[in-house]
């Protein structure tokens, strides 16, 4: 069962915040649905949906609103609060309900705290461990999320069984399902997700301009979301989550209505959402398998829809009845107004062939093990693109040096032209394969028909358990592929994982004595040449390096240019000093250019004052080195840094491991 995350109210109380945001104004929006004053007794409000279970709000005879459950296939129903505080945003998910309360607040105070219920045990409990504008939780029976309504806003999850707390960073209105969260940009008006298994998170959707995300909901596979502008138009969007190179699904196109509604919802297989037609409030299901929108044979305003039972829309009536709308089998035609199904090229159903003309697209085969997407100006003209499955027979396992790979499935890829940009190229691979815990060795390999080998590609493996993405330039044969390599003498040390992920990529090499030397120090070509293999960077065509003492016949050279084009190396009155040993603060100065120039983003700095031997650093290199704290790039020993000191093979690797995790290249 899917969770179904239910974010009443959002879309109201964001659309002053996303215009603030986007004006830079540090502002959050109000609270939708906390006010103070009491309610009618018996309103029923903010029905939410777990399987069998529903809750909702119900004001008692004081007009305190209380959280009300009803087990819909037994009817058993009670009450789950009794308390006179003001109450908020009622989730559940399996047997867990979550809930903002005032309990601990005075009235007048902004503050709020966040609470659980445990239908099990009947125990209610206050989560938080700090004060604060706490709002909007969110459970997925694991853990429960929520923000702190601050300027940019505050994100943080709680592990139920550990009663650990973490901070999730900056965010707003941040929904957990399936270990996964997504939550709403504080300084744009898109969407990202964080994956808390990995750690890794990436954006969603991007949006800039007048455009953002009203509100969204999740279910930890697909996200439904109404997208709205400064001109008073909107539409509906989808997106899976389970494919990394999935792009945006128009479900409605952008148009003003006379009319806007809050309800949206996913269930297992199926979703809904309300949209005005013609002056008329429509209900709308959404296959979210093909992306096909069809309307619901349903009078939308007979009940209050609380959400997803499975596939089963959820009703609530004014006399206390529930009934349902069964969404589970085959609905009305019609395609996707405006776009093309996930995992289908061009409309099509999924295949092996699609034409691909100069604006890009996909093109995915069957069952979407395998995908590739083509960026605008990829092709000048429709050109035929295929994609086949092939039999790994023929091929021999192993790499450049004889080193046995380990393979799952071969696709050749074909194209009537060649490549005018590179395309990218997700493989799945199954989940029986047990690669799960060596996920950070996979990657996509290409046969080199001519000298009877593979050689590695790339391969971030962190966006979607099972799949691999990488970036090709040309249609050949590629495969996901372990390479497992280990060295004697890097056996349970503390960078072990480190090395050997590098050293499956490609982008460490032992010594000729087939032993890594972790405790050996490191020069500044070896250090450009790490960077430039781990960045995938290439030199110009230009033959001679930038540097007067980097001969353009060096082991080095191409790397060191190479580094010095994407300005991550410098030299010293022209010279480079390729052989002399590389400080730590060096390596951080190089790190941080790398992190920059590959995100487009800005670090943030850290406090260096507790660092003992801080006066020590370079006046050139400060900045650097407080910006390497602040991402953990480098943690240094206690309570020092060791600026000028020398880095080991094992730093680099470690540092150089943390470099990929926080460009999401893992």
């Amino acid at each position: 069962m899917k969770r179904v995350p239910n974010l009443r109210g959002f879309g109201r109380a964001w659309l002053l915040a996303a215009a603030l945001a986007l004006l830079a104004a540090a502002m959050v929006p109000p609270y939708s649905a906390m006010a103070e004053g009491a309610a009618p007794e018996g309103l029923k409000t903010d029905y939410s949906v777990s399987g069998d279970h529903l809750i909702w709000f119900q004001a008692d005879g004081n007009g305190v609103k209380q959280i009300h459950y009803r087990h819909l296939t037994t009817g058993e129903e009670r009450t789950l609060t009794d308390s006179p505080s003001a109450k908020d945003a009622p989730f559940i998910s399996g047997n867990t309900v979550v809930w903002a309360d005032k309990a601990l607040q005075a009235p007048e105070s902004v503050y709020w705290d966040i609470y659980s219920y445990n239908l099990d045990t009947g125990k209610t409990e206050k989560l938080n461990k700090r004060d604060g504008e706490m709002s909007n939780p969110v459970t997925d029976g694991v853990g429960v999320v929520w923000f702190d309504r601050k300027p940019y806003g505050d994100m943080y999850y709680l592990h139920l069984a550990t009663g650990e707390e973490y901070n999730l960073g900056e965010g707003l209105f941040p929904v957990l399902a399936d270990g996964r969260v997504v939550y709403k940009n504080a300084r744009d008006g898109g969407i990202s997700m964080l994956d808390l298994r990995s750690g890794n998170r990436w954006p969603l959707v991007r949006l800039g301009g007048s455009n953002y995300v009203d509100w969204f909901v999740f279910n930890g596979s697909y996200v439904l979301w109404k997208q709205k502008n400064f001109a008073g138009e909107s539409q509906y969007a989808l997106m899976s989550v389970d494919q990394p190179s999935a792009q945006p699904v128009e479900l409605t196109p952008m148009s003003a209505k006379t009319a806007e509604y809050a309800f949206m919802a996913l269930g297992d297989s199926q979703a809904a959402f309300i949209v005005n037609e013609g002056g008329a409030a429509v209900l709308k299901g959404i296959d979210l398998a093909t992306g096909r929108v069809y309307a619901v044979e349903a009078a939308v305003g007979a009940g209050s829809i609380a959400g997803f039972s499975g596939d089963k829309l959820v009703l609530g009536a004014a006399d206390g009845s529930v009934s349902f709308i069964d969404l589970s089998g085959k609905q009305g035609g019609g395609g996707v107004p405006g776009g093309t199904s996930p995992g289908s090229a061009g409309g099509e159903a999924a295949g092996a062939k699609a034409l691909i003309g100069p604006a890009g697209g996909e093109l995915t085969y069957g069952d979407g093990q395998a995908r590739l997407c083509f960026a605008a100006g990829t092709f000048a003209a429709d050109t035929e693109v295929r994609l086949d499955k092939v039999e790994l027979e023929p091929f021999a396992l192993a790499d450049e040096k004889g080193r046995k790979l380990q393979a799952y499935e071969a696709w050749r890829v074909s194209a009537a032209a060649p490549f005018g940009r590179n395309a990218e190229l997700t493989l799945g691979y199954s989940q029986d394969a047990g690669w799960g815990d060596v996920r950070e060795k996979l990657g996509i390999y290409a046969y080199d028909d001519e000298k009877g080998y593979w050689t590695y590609v790339g391969g971030v493996t962190g966006e979607a358990e099972g799949y691999v993405r990488a970036e090709i330039g040309r249609p050949g044969v590629y495969a996901v592929m372990l390479r497992d390599v280990s060295f004697p003498d890097a056996q349970g040390h503390w960078a072990q994982h480190a090395i050997e992920v590098l050293a499956s990529r490609g982008i460490v090499d032992g010594t000729d004595k087939g032993t890594f030397d972790p405790a050996g120090t490191l020069t500044r070509a070896q250090f450009a040449k790490l960077l430039a293999a781990a960045l995938r960077l290439e030199a110009g065509p230009s033959g001679q390096a930038p540097f007067a003492d980097v001969p353009s016949g060096a082991w080095y050279s191409e790397a060191v240019k190479a580094a010095a084009a994407a300005g991550l190396v410098e030299g010293d009155r022209g010279s480079f000093y390729p052989n002399g040993s590389l400080t730590r603060e060096q390596m951080t100065v190089m790190l941080v250019r790398a992190f920059e120039r590959q995100s487009g983003a800005s670090a943030e700095a850290a406090d260096l004052s507790g660092f003992k031997d801080a006066a020590a650093i370079s006046g050139w290199a400060h900045a650097a080195m407080s910006k390497a704290v602040g991402m953990k790039l480098i943690e240094g020993d206690g309570d020092s840094l060791s600026p000028q000191g020398t880095t080991t093979r094992a730093q680099a690797a470690v540092v150089i491991y943390r470099l990929l995790g926080r460009l999401h290249q893992l």
